[in-house]
């Protein structure tokens, strides 16, 4: 089973951005909710001219593609632990206003104190291998009254996919409890609560309704090293054949704290 918080396995899932790219078409392509989680998660953001703002573990961007009217007088700092990525970042918002590019470790964040008025971690502290001293240094560049916003998954997040997964991936169950159980909306208040006065929760209802066999296939792909993925495949393929989709109801939300 891959250790995601491991150097290397982290370096062949983010050294580009191959991997996320796959996972997110997945997202865009069979989610039902119709606002689509970039833009409800730029809706909490609030950002407003004059703020400067830090996104840590940036990724390939996908978030600030489109935005350039919203993020006039935004001064915004994408930084990511991996080159590959930000580049991929840099390529997607060009020409985008008030953007900065910088590789920055979540756990030493090379800023002074009160730098930011507000950090964004979109699903990645539970990448992080020292959350508690990550949440430390995001609490120490932001401004007073400054916010953090921290994105994650919950435990039950996709769970009929790795029922679905199981019986071709013996280890699939352990595979949530893998990826994201450092950091999830279950425990991610309490270790907010270390550094932050005022910590909200917000939750995004969606699900994902998957008509195509392939796409679901790539996305455990980009996870999994499953060495022939054509029992799988079929097995989808036939689910979707008798019952037309298969659905996949997700959990995911919004930490806001202050």
């Amino acid at each position: 089973m891959p250790n995601f918080n491991n150097s290397e396995e982290m370096q062949k899932q983010y050294g580009t951005a191959q991997n996320l790219n796959t996972r997110a078409a997945l997202h865009a392509r069979f989610s039902t909710n119709p606002l689509g989680w970039n833009n409800w998660a730029f809706q909490q953001y609030g950002l407003r001219p004059g703020q400067s703002v830090l996104e840590l573990g940036c990724g390939s961007a996908g978030m600030w593609q489109g935005r350039a009217e919203a993020l006039q007088g935004v001064k915004l700092l994408l930084s990511d632990f991996s080159q590959g990525m930000l580049d991929a970042a840099r390529e997607n918002t060009h020409g985008l206003p008030g953007v900065a590019y910088q590789v920055i470790d979540a756990q030493d964040i090379p800023h002074p104190g009160a730098s930011f008025d507000a950090v964004i971690a979109n699903h990645m502290l539970y990448h992080v291998p020292d959350i508690d001293k990550a949440l430390g240094e995001i609490a120490r560049v932001l401004k007073p009254g400054g916010t953090f916003f921290a994105t994650t998954l919950g435990a039950e997040n996709m769970r009929e996919l790795h029922e679905l997964l199981r019986r071709f991936y013996p280890e699939s169950g352990h595979l949530r409890d893998a990826f994201t159980a450092a950091f999830r909306l279950e425990n991610g208040a309490d270790q907010l609560r270390g550094h932050f006065a005022h910590v909200e929760l917000r939750r995004y209802p969606d699900s994902l309704h998957v008509t195509r066999a392939q796409p679901l296939v790539d996305y455990v792909l980009s996870m999994v090293g499953m060495e022939d993925a054509s029992e799988f495949a079929r097995h989808i393929e036939g689910i979707i054949a008798r019952e037309g989709a298969i659905d996949i109801p997700k959990d995911a939300g919004m930490f806001i704290a202050t």
